[in-house]
């Protein structure tokens, strides 16, 4: 795209995560590189938005008696395609998940310790619209001409402004969480009350 070395144009990859609630088939149309995260209900291993979709995840959650477990996203998956993407003489973005939610942003910077000159990784700080947001604006900023290093600059100062907001219309999977008591929830349920939850400095929060 922008950054010449050699003589030979250096194209921007971006790559991200399926915690951002882009489905690989959108990845796939802003040429992005989609890497999913793992999803486990019984047992039973799901790759989140290719084997699974969000509906199935819903539907699922509730037939199930456990509460699914999820797993990050290990460090050479990482390291497969910054590999690839080094080999070719090109850079990247890779945009995380909140390192506060998961353990991916650590296994990403893992996996570029061999290529911290052409791999900008970037702590998203967020997760779903959030993280979607920073996506969005990485896409804008390669059609403009940004460098990974400008690119990477510029999602770090952003991601400060946004604020995801949301309303839970549920007690259910916060009580089978064990974030809040039975009876908690039981009064929450009765009375119809439903939480307000935010990210905040990279966790999830109760707003009220």
């Amino acid at each position: 795209f922008n950054t010449i070395k050699e003589g030979k144009p250096m194209s921007v990859h971006i790559i991200i995560d399926s915690a951002s609630d882009i489905s690989k088939e959108e990845a796939d149309r802003l040429d992005l590189h989609f890497l999913p995260l793992k999803t486990i209900f019984d047992h039973e291993e799901y790759l989140d938005g290719v084997t699974i979709t969000h509906e199935q995840f819903y539907e699922k959650l509730i037939e199930s008696d456990a509460l699914p477990t999820t797993s990050q996203i290990p460090p050479y998956e990482y390291e497969e395609i910054f590999s690839e993407i080094v080999k070719k003489g090109d850079t990247a973005v890779c945009i995380t998940l909140s390192s506060k939610l998961s353990g991916s942003n650590q296994s990403a910077h893992i996996a570029a310790t061999d290529y911290s000159d052409f791999i900008e990784i970037v702590d998203s700080e967020n997760v779903c619209i959030g993280e979607q947001i920073l996506i969005r604006l990485a896409v804008i900023l390669r059609k403009e001409g940004k460098n990974a290093k400008e690119i990477s600059c510029v999602l770090n100062e952003k991601k400060k402004e946004i604020r995801l907001i949301a309303l839970l219309d549920t007690l259910e999977y916060l009580k089978r969480g064990g974030r809040i008591s039975s009876t908690a929830a039981f009064a929450g349920s009765l009375l119809s009350i439903k939480p307000v939850i935010a990210i905040e400095n990279g966790e999830v929060a109760i707003l009220g």
